[in-house]
């Protein structure tokens, strides 16, 4: 990207913006991938000076190259402002004016919604109240906005902020970001499935058992219980993170390798997906809550709201026709992973039956996080003069393969 750019960070004071937003901006600063005329606009409801602000942000990233540190903070400003109420928007607009007054060019606009959920449609609303969806009228530069999950919460408010959005933005300047998508190992599906003849002719109900995809964390909310308790597993995880996974997983071969041509294929899953009946529900659904988590700060004490969630789903089409596929999420668990295991399904094998000690279904393991890579669990005769048969892992690992 060469084009001036501006991006405003509405909530930055948040833990959105300190673990992900300023860390990964920086990270592409310091890599020079950044266009050479760019600026941070930081906003939230918390006062700040720009100094106080990017001490802040220095802090945040826990620097130690000054050099680089005072490079990246000149192109931070910090404006107080509230988008919900619509409060002290105008300082934003003078902020972009300036910046385009000063680069002599029309500038691409993104606005980043770093807020709770509950405030994303008045936040939409006001923005584009103070015609701060218009961008560059000179060229008709027209500005970018980025949409935290979750997105709605429920499909009532779901369709509500889709159609808010749609008020204001053309449905190419909407970004639905999931940080999922971004990891290695996630965009690697797809070149795994239809990069390798491998695999593809045995990526269906004929020769798989079952799917099961897992996030899961060994901590608990931390200090972000006011926005979990309203959350819940569902919607933090399953509803956005999983099930992009699971299209990734399950979805056709696209056309074209574009967006539009990926978007139709998991679409196509999506629309495919069983829904349940309520009996259905309560044999294929878990939800449950860690020990102590309504002592949290910022709990109800009498919250159900689910810190562990998992569901049995099947997608009804001619690949997946039976088998069925597990999301699972949840929080204090053993420890922090984020998988997919592909489980093949157990053949009788007779020339080797007097051999298997238990049975040793191939898999695949997808692993997404902590060190990424991928497995393959095959069957092996253990060195020796009898005939004893191990289960054995192929693995390729980013940290060490790249």
């Amino acid at each position: 990207m060469t084009q001036p750019t501006a991006i405003v960070i509405v909530g930055a004071t948040g833990n959105l913006a300190r673990k992900r937003i300023f860390p990964a901006l920086f990270a592409l600063f310091k890599n020079n991938l950044l266009p050479s005329t760019f600026r941070i606009i930081a906003t939230a409801r918390t006062p700040h000076s720009d100094n106080s602000f990017r001490k802040k942000v220095k802090d945040m990233l826990g620097l130690k190259d000054e050099v680089k540190w005072q490079s990246f903070a000149k192109v931070i400003s910090y404006v107080p402002a509230d988008f919900g109420e619509g409060i002290n928007l105008a300082e934003i607009t003078k902020k972009l004016d300036s910046f385009e007054k000063e680069a002599q060019t029309c500038i691409l606009r993104i606005y980043y919604l770093s807020i709770s959920p509950q405030i994303v449609k008045d936040a939409v609303q006001n923005l584009g109240k103070n015609k701060l969806h218009l961008g560059c009228r000179l060229h008709n530069t027209r500005p970018r906005i980025i949409v935290e999950k979750p997105f709605g919460k429920d499909l009532k408010t779901a369709q509500i902020l889709e159609k808010t959005l749609s008020a204001y933005f053309a449905e190419e300047q909407i970004y639905r970001i999931d940080h999922y998508l971004g990891k290695e190992t996630v965009q690697n599906i797809f070149v795994l499935r239809f990069g390798n003849d491998l695999f593809e002719p045995i990526w269906n109900n004929r020769y798989i058992d079952h799917i099961q995809i897992t996030t899961a964390e060994g901590i608990g909310v931390e200090k972000r219980g006011q926005f979990y308790d309203k959350t819940g597993a569902l919607r933090d995880i399953t509803q956005n993170h999983l099930l992009q996974l699971l299209t990734l997983t399950t979805m056709e071969e696209p056309e074209t390798f574009d967006v539009n041509g990926i978007r139709e294929k998991k679409l196509e899953v999506l629309k495919n997906i069983k829904i349940p009946s309520v009996g259905e529900i309560i044999n294929s659904t878990v939800r449950g809550q860690y020990k102590g988590y309504t002592q949290e700060e910022n709990v109800s004490a009498g919250s159900k709201t689910e810190t562990y969630a998992l569901i049995k789903l099947f997608v009804n089409n001619t690949r997946w026709q039976g088998i069925p596929i597990y999301l699972r999420t949840g929080k204090k668990l053993m420890g922090k992973v984020t998988s997919i295991i592909i489980q093949f399904k157990e053949k009788s094998h007779k020339l080797l039956a007097n051999f298997w000690q238990k049975p040793m279904p191939n898999h695949i393991t997808l692993q997404i996080q902590p060190n990424e890579g991928i497995g393959i669990r095959l069957v092996a005769k253990k060195p020796g003069l009898t005939t004893a048969l191990e289960p054995v892992d192929m693995e390729f690992c980013y940290n060490t393969s790249f």
